[in-house]
């Protein structure tokens, strides 16, 4: 199963749909989680972040 994290419009929502936390669970799970770079970037969340957790990050 794929799931991806898509980055949202930081004016309208600065909220991100998952947090390296659940991707790691996730991943954990045996799902291929794919977030959009600079999905957390309004929330403060970093790419390295989901990277480290075991997401891959594209450019959209």
């Amino acid at each position: 199963m794929r799931l991806a994290i898509v980055k949202e419009d930081p004016s309208v929502d600065p909220r991100v749909a998952g947090s390296p936390d659940t991707v790691k669970r996730y991943v954990g799970l045996g799902a291929d989680v794919v977030v959009s770079s600079g999905a957390g970037s309004a929330s403060g969340v970093g790419d390295g972040e989901y990277e480290g957790a075991g997401a891959s990050v594209v450019a959209d």
